[in-house]
């Protein structure tokens, strides 16, 4: 793993979005905080250009700088510098795409602060415009043409989230999420990078975004460049993630606003023209619950008395059910199932299968929906290996059994070896099938595409490996120095 040196001592002042997961099993850390950073450029020509910076840090290190209150987000002024002081705080920068480095900066001081309108508003994606719903379901309808008998795929991205749903070819018709695991998570990536591009020659497959968290979405990221002259990350987008349409949900309350560079990406998205006057970008229409289309719907999560209004819970979840008949396989980000609405008022389909919230951590386990009992009954869990957050939690685990879905558990962490003969090679993955009934034949690709870009499924015969819980990794903690580094 290459490990970047900083020369000088330079000093940056950064607008961050911090953003709190906090896990109280967690003695050592506490959880984690993202600050999500940007700043503006000295020469200011392009109107919305941004320097950004990420940074990561355990909760408890940085919990002296402020008085923190249970809630997703807050907006701070925080400085940044290369070498540490007495009082400083080592944050850890993420990279993407197939960067490894790791690179620290110290948090030197942070403050709440307050975003100008301007500002505000367009992390709030406040004057973008909607677009109808007839658009969204006729772009996935025509997405999946010709497809044959369906199926969903739940990728192996690491630490991260990647589902589609496939055809009788096992290519990809609609993705659901576009994850891939950052650097400080890179362990956890698969030995093989899948190419989710390369059966583009069939089908351009749209993308299903259930949530702006950068795990959901950063494999539109090529790589990402830490420059230690202005402290600030640039990231190369990846040019076949920009010519697809992008499906969204805008945040509708103020902790929901999307950080500086899911709003890059926004833009990036925005400035691609894939029709006469539509952009890559399609945002979900205001005041609208459902979405359906020829072979299922999409619901607008968190709508639901009793759901935690937290930004997991206020995306899009996918329900996959081919002609809209029989059972149906259930997609869902990192969204609680009581934020579900058709779950929540029992209106939906029994289910064949489902790819659980959020990498297997915690969830309303009386609300646990229970799988058709006729059906494959297969559950997978999106999760990489030795995550910091101890992903998949041992009580989500045991919850999933008692609501029945204790005989076809997978994570994408546990992979199999996976033998393409005719190409002359083999390897590892953890990509998992989800079929809609025993009856139908698992599907198999004949064109090679799918070999070729690590996108082959686990067939359906193949016994599963027993789920374990993670195991969050012990930092051993360095001996303290009075004496600020040089």
């Amino acid at each position: 793993m290459k490990t970047t040196a900083i020369d000088d001592n330079p000093r940056r002042t950064f607008t961050a979005l911090a953003e709190f997961e906090r896990n109280n099993e967690d003695k050592e850390n506490g959880g984690w905080v993202t600050f999500d950073c940007f700043t503006y450029p000295s020469s200011y020509l392009i109107p919305g250009e941004l320097e950004l910076l990420a940074l990561r840090a355990p909760f408890h290190s940085i919990a002296r700088f402020l008085s923190l209150e249970d809630s997703d987000s807050q907006w701070l002024k925080i400085e940044v510098g290369a070498h540490a002081t007495t009082d400083s705080v080592p944050m850890q920068v993420i990279l993407f795409g197939d960067n490894t480095e790791r690179v620290t900066l110290h948090l030197l001081n942070a403050s709440p602060v307050r975003l100008s309108i301007d500002a505000f508003e367009r992390f709030m994606l406040a004057h973008e415009d909607r677009v109808p719903k007839t658009l969204i379901s006729t772009i996935l309808d025509l997405s999946l043409r010709n497809a044959g008998t369906l199926a969903v795929a739940a990728y192996d991205v690491g630490q991260g989230n990647c589902n589609a749903i496939v055809d009788q070819y096992e290519h990809p018709r609609v993705f659901f999420d576009l994850g891939w695991a950052p650097n400080f998570h890179a362990t956890s990536r698969p030995p093989c990078q899948p190419r989710l591009f390369d059966c583009d020659p069939i089908t351009v497959a749209p993308v299903v975004l259930s949530h702006w968290d950068m795990d959901h979405w950063s494999y539109a990221i090529a790589r990402s460049d830490f420059d230690p002259a202005s402290l600030t990350t640039r990231h190369q987008w990846n040019p076949q993630a920009l010519q697809r349409f992008w499906i969204a949900r805008a945040p509708e309350i103020d902790k929901h606003a999307i950080g500086p560079l899911a709003r890059s990406f926004f833009d990036a998205l925005s400035n691609v023209r894939l029709m006469p006057g539509v952009g890559a970008m399609l945002l979900w229409p205001d005041g609208c619950d459902r979405i359906t289309f020829a072979h299922g719907w999409l619901e607008a999560c968190g709508r639901t008395p009793g759901a935690v209004q937290d930004r997991n819970n206020t995306g899009i979840a996918l329900f996959v059910q081919p002609h809209l008949r029989g059972p149906a396989i259930l997609l869902t980000g990192d969204a609680d199932f009581v934020s579900i609405p058709g779950l929540a008022k029992k209106t939906t389909p029994r289910l064949a299968g489902m790819v659980a919230p959020h990498h297997g951590s915690d969830v309303t386990t009386t609300a646990i929906p229970a799988p058709r009992a006729d059906s494959p009954a297969k559950m997978v869990i999106s999760v990489g290996r030795d995550n910091t957050y101890g992903h998949a939690k041992q009580v989500a685990l045991d919850a999933y059994k008692a609501a029945g879905w204790a005989l076809a558990m997978a994570l994408t962490q546990d992979r199999h070896p996976c033998a393409t003969h005719h190409l002359g090679a083999s390897h590892e993955h953890g990509n998992h099938l989800l079929k809609f009934s025993h009856a139908d034949a698992d599907p198999r690709c004949g064109c090679e595409r799918v070999q070729h870009a690590h996108l082959c499924l686990t067939p359906s015969s193949l016994p599963l490996i027993t789920p374990s819980a993670g195991v969050r990794k012990i930092r051993r903690r360095k001996r303290k120095t009075t004496a600020p580094t040089p």
